[in-house]
């Protein structure tokens, strides 16, 4: 039943992705990246030691954060981007603005060519942002269905004592409330500790 209900609160927010609308999609990821990059160069030198950010290239009707991206990589920081496997792990990628690109085996996507890396490539890095349909406010996320992240997010704690931040944007109304039991979650889901949107900015969990 778990499966099922979440395969339907999916199409929800795929479909409210799309009633939501480009020019309005494009006004919330602005403000995200925005908001997103006045945290990340204020922290503190301790707060950011590897001057490393993994996060993934926009596709589709997620929020645009690829600005954040060529910002930092022209700031020197190392930009790490995902690879899907077939076994729905994930490899990291080096990327930069001049990276070659070829599409996807898994899918409709361009990913970026290179020498891929385990998730050991990413466990000290200073953020990862973690995407989502929709993140309640205990940390929580409703991911694609894939579970390349939940993986990911599993085995992390394995690699490091110390884990990067970890942060979802999303647009406004997919921050929802914990209590109000908006999507389930089950045992293995670790949680985020920042959600950003344009309306609240970065709220710490």
């Amino acid at each position: 039943m778990t499966a099922e209900l979440k395969d339907q609160l999916r199409k929800q927010f795929f479909s409210q992705r799309k009633q939501l609308g480009e020019d309005e999609r494009q006004r919330q990821s602005e403000a995200i990246c925005q908001i997103l990059l006045d945290w990340y160069r204020g922290l503190d030198v301790q707060q950011r030691p590897t001057g490393k950010v993994a996060m993934t290239i926009k596709f589709g009707t997620e929020p645009d954060t690829d600005p954040v991206m060529h910002a930092l990589h022209a700031d020197g920081v190392e930009i790490w981007v995902p690879i899907s496997n077939a076994d729905r792990s994930m490899s990291w990628v080096r990327w930069s603005p001049d990276v070659a690109m070829e599409k996807s085996k898994l899918g409709p996507i361009q990913e970026p060519v290179g020498e891929r890396f385990g998730p050991q490539a990413v466990a000290d890095a200073d953020v990862v942002i973690v995407p989502a349909l929709a993140v309640d406010s205990a940390g929580f996320r409703l991911g694609k269905g894939g579970g390349y992240y939940d993986r990911f997010l599993e085995v992390l704690p394995k690699l490091t004592d110390q884990l990067p931040f970890l942060v979802t944007p999303v647009f406004d109304y997919e921050f929802v409330d914990a209590d109000a039991g908006a999507f389930p979650v089950e045992d293995h889901d670790l949680p985020v500790q920042a959600v950003v949107t344009a309306e609240t900015g970065l709220v710490w969990i």
